[in-house]
């Protein structure tokens, strides 16, 4: 493939400029940051309890597991359209 069909200019209009922008999508999308924290900062302490001498406690596997379903689902939401 070549170089200069990957490197596209920026050619039309932004989004938020043609009004796809809604205060739902804006919404999502900071659910869809605030569940990746938690999945990251869940997951960081699961890998903790798996293969560091600390003990693992169930709510890290849980907050992983659910950060991870709503950002899965927040983040279609944002794709919506």
């Amino acid at each position: 493939m070549p170089l200069d069909e990957i490197q596209k200019p920026n050619i039309g209009t932004p989004e938020f400029a043609t009004g796809r922008t809604t205060a739902e999508r804006k919404m999502w999308a900071i659910v869809t940051t605030v569940a990746f924290a938690i999945f990251w900062f869940s997951g960081l302490f699961l890998a903790a309890g798996l293969f560091g001498d600390q003990p693992m406690h169930w709510s890290a596997l849980v907050l992983a597991a659910l950060g991870l379903a709503v950002v899965l689902f927040a983040r279609r939401k944002v794709d919506a359209d």
